[in-house]
């Protein structure tokens, strides 16, 4: 495990320094801070895809917690404008960054706007995930930072949008007055002034065809025009949402492997009687009661792990189980689950001080509301 992350920070380490030479390369007069802004972008950016690759479930869908992923905080249906702003606002940013003044003053107005609009378009994406109602799943509630991985990569993009367009503002402040006047002072006032004070109408001057080109895109794409609003509002659990998500699907988790060895031959699985999960009768055998009772006791003991271990069981779990259909898997299954079984015993009996009454209570009427 150890040499897994030394290999993994290795790899990290050669890639950054690769972004770092390229920065230079591409703008030799970069700072060092520059350089280590736009590094800690770039290993933002996928940390934000993943974390939302686990937040894509649709408002109305009904999703179950051990297996499905979260809800989303945006509505991938009328995502494509928002989308289509943080391209423009990139755009603009790697424009202004690289090329600063030395383009011609229409592009300039133009990028100085996107990436502006940019910052606006993050902030509002904050926002939204500055909330995340998960009560009514708690198996996501306990220890899920959704929230700071999701935020990681639109803070970064704010400050550097921040800090590239404060720096051009105040590069134009010291290179663009000509007027001059007697008084050293009110000549330093003016020449500040006079440099800043146009930005704001040339930015709204330019945002109408901006906005223009944005509904043209929109009828092009089929999107609605308020599909700005519905991006955020078209969700369920996050700040800004309107939906209530459905109730979760009925839990139908259990050990999987343990249940169908159970169905092998009587002879070999010696099965003790019939019990009860889910309101289901089951048919149930020691080796089912001993894997219960240990996910009983791994929950008591740690439910973040014991809720890891659950979803990638359920996850592939419940494939395997439907191949073994017949009573010589179903005997095979028993077999290979025998060390299994023998170190969960060893686990139960280092645990409980009554480690049999335990794995007796298990599938009966006092044990009948736990997740199995």
């Amino acid at each position: 495990m150890i040499f897994i992350v030394f290999v993994v920070l290795g790899v990290l380490a050669r890639l950054s320094w690769g972004v770092w030479a390229l920065i230079g390369k591409l703008k030799p007069s970069a700072t060092n801070f520059e350089k280590l802004l736009i590094i800690l972008n770039c290993w933002a950016l996928p940390l934000f895809v993943l974390e939302l690759s686990g937040h894509t479930s649709p408002y109305y869908q009904p999703i179950d917690p051990f297996v499905d992923a979260c809800y989303s905080p945006v509505s991938f249906e009328n995502a494509v404008p928002l989308l289509l702003v943080h391209l423009l606002s990139l755009f603009s940013i790697l424009m202004l960054y690289v090329k600063g003044y030395h383009l011609p003053p229409i592009q300039i107005s133009l990028y100085f706007l996107g990436a502006t609009i940019g910052i606006f378009a993050d902030a509002q994406f904050l926002f939204q995930i500055s909330y995340h109602d998960t009560s009514r799943f708690d198996l996501f509630a306990e220890g899920h930072y959704a929230a700071l991985w999701l935020s990681l990569y639109p803070i970064l993009l704010i400050l550097s949008t921040t800090a590239i367009l404060t720096k051009l503002i105040f590069d134009l402040a010291e290179s663009n007055v000509k007027v001059h006047y007697k008084n050293k002072y009110l000549a330093c006032i003016n020449q500040r002034f006079t440099a800043i004070q146009y930005w704001p109408v040339v930015a709204i001057l330019f945002s109408i065809p901006v906005l223009i080109l944005i509904v043209v895109l929109l009828i092009l794409f089929g999107q609605e025009v308020d599909s700005f609003t519905k991006v955020y509002t078209e969700t369920a659990t996050w700040k800004l949402s309107q939906h209530l998500h459905p109730p979760t699907v009925d839990d139908q988790h259990g050990h999987y492997l343990c249940t169908v060895a159970a169905l092998g031959s009587p002879q070999l699985v010696k099965p003790i009687g019939v019990g009860t999960r889910n309101n289901q009768p089951i048919l149930v055998n020691r080796q089912l009661q001993i894997a219960n009772a240990f996910e009983w006791m791994l929950q008591d003991f740690s439910p973040k792990f014991h809720r890891f271990v659950r979803t990638n069981y359920d996850r592939y779990g419940v494939n395997l189980s439907k191949r073994i259909n017949n009573r010589r898997l179903s005997n095979l299954t028993y077999i290979l689950m025998k060390p299994l079984e023998w170190l969960f015993l060893i686990f139960l009996y280092a645990t409980y001080v009554h480690p049999e009454r335990v794995i007796a209570a298990q599938y009966t009427a006092s044990k009948s509301s736990l997740k199995t």
